[in-house]
């Protein structure tokens, strides 16, 4: 049985490899030619890193999605403004499928969402 991997580790090796480099080049007094093979091998490295898609068993660290067959629930916000009384606009009065930080057109207030 295979260990599952977490991906994005992966995605900070360049920024070590870059950060590492650059205390070598202080180190040694190599600063001016050596800054531009710096960059080149950071690049070649988050090149290589970037193009190996990860596989079937790999474990994201963020999820963006809902999970298959979850549907989120709708958020609706008070049809007018407790600020002001401005009207909301109305995608937002019968309901979105995510929360969102929704505020005022007019004076900038949040909008209260309605349970």
């Amino acid at each position: 049985m295979k260990t599952p991997r977490f991906t994005a580790p992966r995605q900070g090796l360049t920024g070590a490899v870059f950060m590492i480099g650059l205390a070598l080049l202080f180190a040694t007094d190599w600063i001016w030619p050596g800054i531009l093979v710096l960059v080149g091998v950071t690049s070649l490295v988050g090149a290589y890193l970037g193009r190996s898609e990860p596989g079937p068993d790999d474990i994201p660290l963020r999820v963006d999605q809902p999970l298959e067959g979850e549907q989120p629930a709708a958020v609706r916000y008070a049809a007018q403004c407790a600020s002001c009384g401005a009207a909301t606009p109305r995608e937002l009065r019968e309901g979105t499928s995510a929360k969102l930080n929704a505020v005022c057109s007019f004076c900038g207030s949040p909008l209260a969402q309605e349970e």
